[in-house]
Parts: structure tokens; sequence; C-alpha cells
């Protein structure tokens, strides 16, 4: 069976507890009725379009050589908010506290590399997807991986709460070792350093490590899934998310949505995107089972 490590220090394992409960709590009000939700109109009163996003993640959101947070999410962000005549406010988030964030209010929306998975459909309301992402078990190049035999006896490490990590976790590959790290950063860190043989991560995490590691030297080595992307929003936020539908359709029709897709992630966006991200329609494709 696979063993799991928290890899934590006492000072993070009461981290994760106070979120854990943080969250709780959010999900406890933002279920009563609809004082808690946020509207078109009032982020536009504002003036303010606050969204969480991953700022350590290339390409999705990073600061880049010339100190200018950036990326396809945080350019993301200000396309949504240029389309309410707001100003944007990113704020940093990470898979471990990204929904608290958004939950208890601290953000109007994430656009953190949030995969659409039936979990998740039942904390937050999800807008059509803007993205796809696959996830991938990625190690030192070599042939490519045919299932989760091919992990076995291997250290992994995994962004906690991230689909790598739970992927990976119901797998049970025998004799493996997962270990669980804060940030995506962590987890390339922890490969690069030789503390973990493989990592569950974004496919887009293999350009990261090319630049930490030099080109070649690590490769996306097994598909995990698929998964569309969308922005995040509290329950009840029927208009919020209403208005998020119909600025990704406006944006997909007249290509700056497909084009800043392509920038930053190198890839061309499915010529057939779901138009919801409810219901069965935008879950993960998986791909080793």
């Amino acid at each position: 069976m696979m063993k799991t490590s928290a890899s934590l220090h006492p000072a993070g394992r009461m981290r994760r507890l106070l979120l854990s409960a943080a969250a709780t709590l959010a999900l406890g009000s933002v279920l009563a009725p609809a004082a808690q939700a946020q509207s078109v109109a009032a982020v536009k009163a504002s003036g303010v379009l606050k969204a969480g996003v991953q700022v350590a993640q290339v390409p999705w959101g990073f600061t880049d050589g010339q100190g200018k947070l950036t990326g396809f999410e945080v350019e993301f962000v200000r396309m949504v908010a240029r389309d309410l005549g707001v100003q944007p406010q990113i704020v940093p988030v990470t898979p471990a506290n990204r929904t608290a964030a958004l939950l208890t209010g601290q953000v109007d929306m994430l656009a953190a590399v949030m995969g659409i998975f039936p979990d998740r459909q039942k904390v937050v309301l999800f807008s059509r997807p803007y993205a796809v992402n696959e996830n991938v078990v990625i190690a030192k190049a070599g042939p490519q991986m045919k299932g989760w035999e091919d992990l076995k006896g291997m250290r992994i490490g995994v962004p906690r709460g991230t689909p790598q990590d739970k992927a990976l976790t119901d797998a049970k590959v025998p004799d493996a070792k997962l270990m669980r790290f804060d940030d995506d950063a962590s987890t390339v860190q922890a490969l690069v350093s030789g503390q973990v043989d493989a990592i569950g991560a974004a496919v887009t995490q293999v350009g990261n490590l090319a630049q930490v590691a030099g080109a070649g030297k690590y490769e996306s080595r097994l598909v995990l899934s698929r998964v569309y992307d969308g922005v995040a929003v509290r329950p009840g936020e029927r208009e919020w998310v209403d208005y998020l539908n119909d600025l990704i359709s406006r944006k997909l029709a007249d290509g700056e949505l497909p084009a800043l897709y392509k920038q930053w992630i190198g890839k061309d966006l499915p010529a057939d995107m779901p138009d919801t991200g409810e219901g069965d329609a935008p879950l993960p494709v998986i791909v080793t089972r």
C-alpha cells in the first residue's frame, strides 16, 4: 500500500487545522440565504476586482525578470477587470488556502489553476472553463511510463489538496511513498534536490523545471488526467457566474482568450470547450486508471 508523509513542521500542521476550520465556518455562512452573495454591481461599485491567483506557478502566475507580476491567469484576471471597468487586485493563494480565501470573503473569485471536480462543485460555483490543464507525473528523462506499476517503490511529491494528490492517493501504488508539500514551488524543489524521485504536477511544470535544472533533464512521464479549469465563486452567486460565463464566451468567440492561452501555455485551446462548469460536462478525462 502507498505510504504517506505529511512532511510538515508542527506549525504547518496547525496552519492546516486553522485553514480547515476557517473553510468549515465559511461554508456554513455562504450556504445561508443569499445575503452573502457577491453581485456584479457590487464589484463595479467597489472599483476593485479581488482575485485569488497562484503567483508562484509558471506560466500561470509569476514575477518576471523585470519584477512584473504576469502569467496566463494574471492576465486573464486583468482581462476580466477591464471588462468590468475596475482595477484588478491580485491576491496570492496556494492550493492549500485558496478555497478558504474565497469562502471567507478575502477574494471575489479564484483564477488559480482550479480544476473542475465533483467534490469542488459541492463547495464552490464554477464558471464555464477558460483553460485546460494536464496533470502528469514528472521525473528524470526516460521512457514513457505505462501505468501505476511503473511508480512502484518511488518517493512521489505532490502539492497538498491538488488533483495530482487525489489521483496518486487513490492509486495506492505498492511500496510508494507519497510526500505532500504546501505548494508547487516546494514540490518542484523537492524533485530537483533529490528529496523525491518524481512529482505529480501540471504539465506546465516541465518548463519551470527546465529553467531551474536545464532543458531535457525532466519530462512528463505519465499523464494522469486532462482537466478543465474554471473561475470559482461562492455558492449562490448565480449572477456573478452568469456574467463570467458570458465574458468567457465573448472572449473565446473574438479570439482574445485563445490567443492569451497560446501565448502563455504554448498550446491551442480545444475547439469544443464546454459551455458550463456545472454538472458532468466539464469533468476531467481520466487517462491513467
